[in-house]
């Protein structure tokens, strides 16, 4: 799992499932940095990763062995902050129906695993992301996007959890059969 791998699953979630019910119309869904929001931007769906936090409940995931005799396994698990908005060619309503469209999508697949995370990154068996919407203050959203340096756009907050780093293999200490306690001459 990895960040760029999350991010990819989610732009390839909401292009397929648009594509299915017929919605996309003229929309491309994209990742997006906040350096590439331009003024002239029309029929976007748009995933901004705006931050990257440590997931404090696992910080440090303990994943299983690749074989008995494996090394032990961690990754540093993250949470990942994405704005979700929608620029449209013809009109708010418009915009507003896909940015609704697509919360629903998100909100339907609440948990994506298995063949719904994307196949250009590698998962661990058991990977899940979980994807829920942030709870942002106004300030903070207004703060976002004058920190975007961009129009203000409506947009919704999400939080994808428990991303993770590649893990890292960790070597066990040996296990211990035998003690010898030896003791210093001329202690009394």
């Amino acid at each position: 799992m990895s960040i760029a791998g999350c991010g990819q699953t989610l732009v390839d979630l909401l292009t397929a499932r648009l594509t299915e019910s017929g919605r996309i119309g003229d929309y491309s869904v994209n990742l997006m940095a906040p350096r590439e929001i331009a003024k002239d931007l029309q029929n976007t769906i748009a995933l901004i990763l705006y931050r990257i936090d440590v997931d404090q409940t696992r910080r440090h995931v303990t994943l299983p062995r690749i074989a008995p005799t494996a090394p032990a396994r961690t990754a540093l698990g993250l949470e990942l902050r994405y704005l979700l908005a929608v620029w449209g060619k013809s009109s708010a309503a418009g915009e507003q129906v896909m940015l609704g469209d697509c919360m629903d999508i998100l909100d339907r697949n609440a948990v994506v695993s298995g063949p719904l995370l994307s196949p250009d990154y590698a998962w661990e068996p058991h990977d899940a992301l979980k994807v829920s919407i942030d709870s942002v203050s106004v300030d903070d959203m207004w703060r976002l996007w004058d920190g975007i340096d961009a129009s203000y756009q409506l947009s919704v907050p999400y939080l994808a959890r428990t991303v993770r780093l590649p893990p890292t293999e960790t070597t066990d200490a040996p296990m211990t059969d035998t003690r010898t306690l030896v003791l210093a001459g001329g202690v009394s």
